[in-house]
């Protein structure tokens, strides 16, 4: 982690005098005060952490976002201690675990590197606040949120109703904007975020370190999503990028978001790939160019005629060609993919098309298939999901009465 090293050292000469004696204050959240040196040390967390890039330049980029990180925390915390709310060094240690498995780190790796780039780990407080204000929203406002047997089927209705309609598999970073001041500084830092994801940054990390909303902890993972659930500006931009993009900045009520699209689908539809077959085979071997068209023309006639694996071993045995491969219970998804369209449509009983392999000529067939769940969620999927909205529309309703009850002096 030389480099880092080498980032925390250019940012602590941009921060000299902070550094010689007196750190400079560059903000004050009710009774406490935010350093310099805090949004130095946390810059670079972010940078590590999220993966985002080693240099001066881009810690002077995300500087501004990681200060509004700081004070919301300070808020946040602020009022996690109020009401008792308490983190364990589990919680923590719990954490870091998986943010180290996001960023494919072995374990203990995440102390180590921030260890040698000279941040403290109280810098770690990032995930203490994280923590506490998960814990005080689970305390204080899931109580709020009563979901009833009649909602749940009512979801489940409206996707039966939608089945084979389009739905995304979405991953959302919101960035807040609560002063319209701040408009062209939240927009410039969600584009250069943009700018990391397409130079191949994680979008999990970085949901992690810069989304406020409620996903931020799963990485910005909002599941499976149909049309007509988001704003229709959210709604677009989704359309318009196709899975494993990442859309531009969206402007919204709440902030700007950045979409990723991981997946399209229909509703409730499962996948053929999701499907189980017992399989078999049949090898009839060829050398020569007649060889192998009798033995085409004998796999054309045995899938018309053929019903069944015990037919199949009985004609094989006749014909004095090896008998049937002993059948395997394979997923569809797994199957090689030069086979695999060859068996997605297989009904049990069913030879597929022969296929040439080397010197011979190959029939499959599957013995029996078991089809795929519909796809719709079960009922405990949606309650769940339910609750994950109305919790993350309060959660932010809550942080944003407690920005506008706090004294903020900003001074940076």
């Amino acid at each position: 982690m030389r480099s880092v090293v080498a980032i925390l050292a250019a940012l602590f000469i941009a921060c000299a005098p902070a550094a010689r004696g007196q750190q400079r204050i560059v903000a004050v959240v009710n009774d406490e005060i935010i350093s310099a040196h805090d949004v130095a040390t946390r810059s670079v967390l972010t940078t590590v952490t999220a993966g985002i890039g080693n240099n001066p330049e881009i810690l002077k980029r995300i500087a501004p976002q990681v200060l509004r990180a700081l004070i919301d925390e300070r808020i946040q915390t602020q009022e996690a201690q109020r009401s008792g709310v308490t983190v364990t060094d589990k919680d923590v240690a719990d954490a870091i675990d998986r943010i180290e498995r996001n960023n494919k780190m072995r374990s203990g790796e995440l102390e180590k590197a921030l260890g040698q780039a000279g941040v403290s780990i109280p810098a770690l407080q990032a995930i203490r606040a994280l923590i506490a204000w998960q814990k005080l929203v689970s305390r204080k406002l899931r109580p709020q949120v009563q979901i009833s047997e009649d909602e749940i089927t009512e979801k489940l209705e409206a996707l039966k109703a939608r089945q084979g309609s389009p739905e995304h598999l979405i991953s959302e970073i919101l960035l807040p904007l609560d002063n319209p001041d701040q408009e062209e500084e939240v927009r410039t830092t969600a584009l250069n975020l943009i700018q990391q994801m397409q130079r191949g940054t994680n979008f999990a990390a970085i949901a992690q370190q810069f989304s406020k909303s409620a996903s931020a902890a799963a990485g910005g993972d909002i599941g499976w999503v149909q049309d007509g659930q988001l704003e229709p500006e959210l709604e677009s931009a989704i359309k318009a990028i196709r899975p494993g993009e990442v859309s531009a900045p969206v402007r919204t009520a709440s902030g700007f978001y950045i979409l990723g699209l991981r997946g399209r689908r229909a509703v409730a539809q499962a996948s053929p790939d999701e499907a189980v077959v017992l399989l078999t085979q049949l090898v009839i071997q060829a050398r020569t160019p007649d060889e192998f068209r009798a033995a085409e023309q004998l796999a054309g006639e045995l899938r018309g005629s053929v019903n069944g694996c015990d037919e199949l071993a009985k004609v094989a045995k006749e014909m004095r060609v090896a008998p049937p491969t002993e059948p395997q219970r394979l997923r569809v998804g797994d199957i090689n993919p030069s086979i695999r369209e060859k068996v997605r449509g297989l009904k049990a009983g069913e030879a597929s098309p022969h296929l040439r392999a080397g010197n011979s000529v190959v029939v499959l067939m599957a013995c029996s298939r078991e089809e795929p769940p519909s796809g719709l969620p079960s009922r405990d999927d949606i309650e769940e999901s339910i609750m994950r909205q109305r919790l993350d529309l309060l959660s932010r309703r809550y942080l944003r009465d407690l920005r506008r009850q706090a004294f903020v002096d900003i001074r940076a």
